[in-house]
C-alpha cells in the first residue's frame, strides 16, 4: 500500500470515492440537485489551500482505495464552507423555486441543515486543532489504507507543531468502536446523524474522534 501526495488527476477519483462512500461506505441510490455544490462544501477547500497537506493511498494495481484531508487552519477551511455553502443554498432554493427540487432532494438538504448547523457549533470549540477527513473503500485491505493513512496524518500534524488531531466518523450504533480502538483513537463525542438515519432508516450517530500522535499507546495494532 503506497501512499502519497495528490498529483492533479487524483481529484476526480477522490471525488469518486466521495460519492461511492456517501452512505457508511456506500453510494447513494440517486444523487440530489447539486450535489456536486455539496461535493465541494466538503472537499473544496482541502483539495485547494489544504492540498499540501492530502494524500491518497494507492493499490498494486495504480487504484485510489482512499484519502487523507488534512486542515491545520481551522478557520480558513470555515470561512471557505461557509461562502461555498452559501452558493449551494442559492442553487437549490432556484432548483424549489423552479419546479427541479424532488422530494428526495428536499428532504436531503432539509436533513443536512439540521446536522450542519449541529456540525458549526461543535466547531467553535474543536477537541484538537487539525481536523481531518479519513475516507477508505471496504475492501480486503481497507484496515491496511486506514492505518497507512493514520500516520500520514500524523506527521502533518506533528510537522504543524501539534500533538493531537480529530475527525468524525458515521456509525450504526456499536458497529465500529473495534476498528475505532485498532486506529488508535478515542470517541470524545456522540450526536445523531439525521441525514443518514432518514436515508438508512436506522438510527445513526457521528462519532467525533481524537487522536493523540505523541502517544505511542495509541499507535495502530495488528
Amino acid at each position: 500500500m503506497l501512499v502519497r501526495p495528490l498529483a492533479v488527476d487524483d481529484d476526480r477519483m477522490i471525488a469518486c470515492l466521495f460519492d461511492e462512500t456517501m452512505l457508511l461506505g456506500a453510494s447513494l441510490d440517486r444523487l440530489p440537485v447539486a450535489f456536486d455544490g455539496y461535493r465541494v462544501v466538503n472537499l473544496g477547500w482541502y483539495l485547494g489551500s489544504g492540498r499540501g497537506d492530502a494524500a491518497v493511498a494507492v493499490d498494486a494495481t495504480g487504484s485510489i482505495v482512499g484519502y487523507a484531508l488534512v486542515c491545520s487552519d481551522g478557520s480558513a477551511a470555515a470561512r471557505y464552507a461557509a461562502r461555498k455553502s452559501v452558493s449551494l443554498c442559492g442553487r437549490v432554493v432556484a432548483a424549489g423555486v423552479t419546479g427541479r427540487l424532488d422530494h428526495h432532494s428536499r428532504e436531503f438538504y432539509r436533513a443536512r441543515a439540521r446536522d450542519m448547523g449541529a456540525l458549526v457549533l461543535a466547531r467553535r470549540s474543536p477537541p484538537a486543532s487539525v481536523h481531518a477527513h479519513l475516507n477508505v473503500r471496504h475492501g480486503s485491505r481497507s484496515m491496511t489504507a486506514a492505518r497507512a493513512l493514520v500516520d500520514h496524518i500524523d506527521a502533518r500534524c506533528r510537522a504543524a507543531g501539534h500533538d493531537a488531531w480529530y475527525g468524525e466518523l458515521n456509525e450504526r450504533e456499536g458497529s465500529r468502536r473495534r476498528a475505532i480502538e485498532r486506529l488508535g483513537m478515542t470517541v470524545v463525542d456522540v450526536t445523531p446523524n439525521r441525514t443518514m438515519s432518514r436515508l438508512l432508516g436506522c438510527p445513526v450517530q457521528r462519532l467525533t474522534l481524537v487522536r493523540r500522535v505523541s502517544d505511542e499507546r495509541q499507535r495502530p495494532r495488528d
